[in-house]
């Protein structure tokens, strides 16, 4: 089995810099994979954007991809929207990310991943993001890209990579242990 994930600008989020996400997220996942760029961006709906925080509801923004690639999602394309922006959900002043496996769709957000380093945290942060969405939890290792992030640091510490356990772990659920 492969997975297929579709990698979609919400905002003016840079194709080029897509691409080579996409293709970093090929290389570092350990089963096969096929990421697509959508190079025409999804404007983000104004009332998914708190004013008084100057941020996205990732929840609000998680269900406007929902909503427009429901048709790919239930036939199990994972939908990963990198928005230009920050976003966060109750209870957290931000997030890096959110994963609605439920749904097929999460979101990564740009605003606190920018820097020296930002083309390598997003792809740390999709692949997070996508560990959600194929069945991963957080793991423990400080290195695994599926250790919680509560700040840039945080994410710069860890690795573009799925751990022993969590590799395994990931192909035991796409089929491929």
């Amino acid at each position: 089995m492969s997975v297929t994930v579709l990698l979609q600008p919400v905002g003016p989020v840079d194709a080029a810099l897509l691409r080579s996400v996409a293709r970093s997220v090929v290389r570092a996942l350990p089963v096969r994979a096929r990421v697509t760029v959508n190079i025409t961006p999804v404007e983000p709906p104004l009332d998914a954007f708190d004013w008084d925080r100057l941020q996205y509801r990732a929840d609000e923004l998680n269900g406007v991809l929902y909503g427009l690639y429901r048709g790919f999602t239930g036939s199990g394309v994972k939908v990963i929207g990198v928005v230009d922006g920050d976003g966060y959900v109750e209870r957290l002043n931000f997030v890096f990310g959110l994963a609605s496996p439920e749904l097929g769709v999460a979101t990564v957000y740009t605003a606190r991943l920018r820097g020296a380093r930002f083309g390598e945290r997003l792809v740390k942060e999709v692949l997070h993001e996508l560990g959600h969405l194929l069945g991963l939890g957080h793991c423990s290792n400080p290195r695994c890209v599926m250790s919680f992030s509560n700040s840039v640091d945080e994410v710069d510490g860890k690795e573009a990579w799925f751990c022993e356990e969590c590799s395994l772990r990931l192909r035991r659920l796409v089929g491929e242990a």
